[in-house]
């Protein structure tokens, strides 16, 4: 999903980078609200996984983005919606900096993977609404993940499609059904990863999942 330099234009690059900070910003307030410095490791430890998940990638659209496994939802379970994001940002930075997406993509794939990862956790939330049955949290969690993958490949299908050199082949029409084609059917695939690996956690270190104990009204936030 990372998109790669010379594959954007360039004011859709300064208009991602600005939607990026100001997410930034929101989930770094967040997150010194509602957690406290113990979680610290944990947040290293989320960002060390998804960047060693995500080494495994295939090129799409013509080589503009990449096919890897996202894992937003299931961070978001763990760290929460705020953390999901910084830690995410995080796992981007690296990449970047090691030539895996553009710098001047970074706001495009920041907004692509860490917002979008960090904001499926609100979806969980609205599916359960009132209820918290195993079964309800399980299906609310796995159609989160493939949303979340769906949403992230249309976003990034219509930043790729913006570009002028894109257009001669057809532009969004070309690159969103491109994105969509390989996201519905692996979000499934990750829904299906997603589910049964919050459901042990949650058995067996309940207390380390900020997001779901978020989703259950607690906090860990120290007074």
């Amino acid at each position: 999903m990372h998109i790669a330099d010379g594959f954007l234009n360039p004011y859709t690059c300064i208009l991602m980078y600005i939607i990026a900070l100001i997410f930034f910003v929101w989930a770094w307030k967040g997150t010194k609200r509602t957690l406290s410095r113990s979680f610290l490791p944990l947040i290293a430890i989320c960002s060390s996984i998804i960047l060693i998940a995500q080494i495994v990638e295939f090129p799409v659209a013509g080589g503009a983005s990449t096919w890897h496994i996202l894992g937003g939802t299931l961070v978001s379970m763990i760290l929460g919606p705020h953390a999901t994001v910084i830690s995410m940002t995080i796992v981007l930075l690296v990449q970047t900096l090691f030539g895996d997406g553009g710098i001047s993509a970074f706001g495009a794939n920041v907004f692509n993977m860490a917002v979008i990862g960090g904001l499926s956790f609100y979806i969980v939330k609205l599916l359960l609404r009132s209820s918290f049955s195993k079964k309800r949290f399980a299906a609310s969690l796995f159609i989160a993940t493939w949303i979340s993958s769906v949403l992230t490949a249309l976003a990034t299908g219509i930043e790729i499609g913006f570009y002028p050199m894109v257009a001669p082949v057809g532009g969004i029409i070309v690159t969103v059904p491109t994105m969509l084609l390989l996201y519905i059917p692996s979000g499934l695939a990750e829904a299906a990863i997603t589910v049964p690996s919050v459901l042990s956690l949650s058995r067996i270190t309940p207390r380390t999942l900020h997001g779901l104990n978020l989703l259950r009204g607690k906090n860990h936030e120290e007074q």
